[in-house]
């Protein structure tokens, strides 16, 4: 009996802690590399990676520490950041700057990355573990992938982000003053960085009283802090960059933008180029739009789908949830850069319980979605070692840039069929939620009332 139960435990652990080991594993041995072995090899294998490697590590976290430090010296960052090595102008929320008190510069770049990244990591075992071995090699898969070790190479707040969300998530199953936490930790990351307000979505959840609450202290400390910085906000908003729609970065509108420029180029000596182009754009992200909304409806009158996310755990639930938001809102909202990605680890414990429902069809939707997520935060080295394999075969150029094309049409296609889905699950979330379901009767006489 204790023989088992020792095994029981061990198998445990090892599907706990495995993906995280895992990841610390080869953090460590890059640290090396870069400090004491070999320099070209260190670069080879980020570049292999799909990571393009800067001249030392850690330079987005360089990135608020150096606004930290020529904010204490008096200079306007958004204009210019003499003390970036890039002299990036400062993009990101004007609260960061508030915190320039804190006496870090960019001499502190090494430890403040070494720190961030090792919590980083350590959070990843308090995510619920898998449960099978093809799960396991999922989840070690996900978090060893090129999002998440860009995001590590780069030390990149989002990360810093990603705990406080990992944080929420563990908040919103204590008690209320437990919950209410996390809604402040949540809300602290929305100021940070705006996105993260997709995390409050858990408010649903709550009954009226408390909903009503938290929606009204936290739309006024969101207008507080507008009165206070809106001049900031709205400068740091016109800078923040834009990119082409072949590469990392993810969004809604990178298929139907980039194939209304085609559109619009080929048409070029018309005087309808532009008009044409427009077009494009406009009827292939509606028609986009349609299939996510058809996929998401498809899944939900399935019934099979409802039912098995309504008896899912709480925490993988809660989980699922919010890094399906998160996800969500970014990729409607605008393009996100691949480390962004991370937040998917959050989604795929949730995905992976589906994956053990009894049900065939939830089965093949949760495990095929999980499998594509890992396809996805692996996509740019798979670009680009199909690029550098169609350099080396000698593959004719018509030939060659069809392959790329098509690569990425499906890598697309792929992030609608994502997003499809979790706009199911947030579209199940809210309509068993206490709020809508106490609201939704209103909306129904609503009508009756009218006439």
């Amino acid at each position: 009996m204790l023989t088992v139960t020792g095994s029981r435990y061990l198998r445990a652990g090892i599907y706990r802690f495995c993906a995280p080991v895992a990841l610390l594993l080869a953090f460590l041995g890059m640290a090396y590399l870069y400090k004491y072995g070999d320099r070209h090899l260190y670069e080879n294998i980020l570049t292999t990676y799909g990571v393009v490697p800067f001249r030392f590590p850690f330079l987005d976290i360089s990135f608020p520490l150096a606004a930290w430090e020529c904010s204490r010296q008096g200079i306007d960052v958004i204009l210019s950041d003499p003390c970036d090595v890039l002299h990036r102008s400062f993009n990101y929320s004007p609260l960061w700057i508030a915190g320039a008190a804190i006496p870090l510069g960019v001499a502190d770049t090494p430890a403040v990355g070494w720190v961030l990244d090792l919590l980083f990591i350590l959070s990843l075992s308090l995510l619920p573990p898998p449960k099978r071995g093809c799960e396991l090699a999922l989840v070690v898969m996900a978090t060893l992938s090129t999002m998440v070790v860009f995001a590590l190479e780069r030390a990149h707040p989002d990360i810093l982000l990603f705990m406080m969300t990992l944080s929420t998530g563990f908040f919103a199953e204590g008690r209320l003053v437990a919950r209410l936490l996390g809604y402040g930790v949540a809300l602290l990351a929305a100021f940070l960085k705006y996105y993260p307000i997709m995390v409050l979505i858990i408010v649903f959840r709550e009954r009226i009283a408390v909903f009503l609450t938290v929606l009204v202290v936290g739309t006024g400390v969101l207008g507080i802090l507008f009165l206070e910085y809106h001049v900031e906000i709205a400068r740091v908003l016109a800078l923040i960059p834009g990119g082409r729609y072949d590469t990392d970065l993810f969004a809604a509108k990178n298929l139907p933008f980039l194939v209304g420029l085609v559109a619009e180029s080929a048409a070029e000596p018309s005087n309808f180029a532009a008009l044409l182009g427009r077009i494009t754009t406009v009827s292939l992200y509606a028609a986009l739009l349609t299939l996510c909304l058809a996929i998401s409806r498809r899944l939900m009158r399935a019934g099979e789908l409802p039912a098995a996310l309504t008896s899912l755990p709480r925490l993988e639930q809660v989980f699922l949830v919010i890094g399906s938001a998160v996800i969500t809102g970014c990729f409607f909202a605008g393009q996100s850069v691949g480390y962004r990605g991370v937040f998917l680890l959050l989604a795929m414990p949730g995905l992976l319980a589906l994956s053990r429902s009894p049900v065939r069809e939830v089965r093949a939707v949760s495990l095929g979605t999980c499998v594509v997520i890992v396809l996805l935060m692996w996509g740019e080295c798979l670009r680009l070692a199909l690029h550098q394999g169609l350099e080396q075969w000698g593959v004719p150029e018509p030939l060659a840039s069809e392959a790329k094309i098509q690569f990425w049409l499906v890598r697309e296609l792929c992030w609608w069929w994502v997003v499809g889905v979790m706009l199911t699950i947030l579209t199940n979330f809210l309509s068993q939620s206490p709020i809508v379901c106490r609201a939704a009767p209103l909306f129904r006489k609503l009508p009756a009332r009218l006439y």
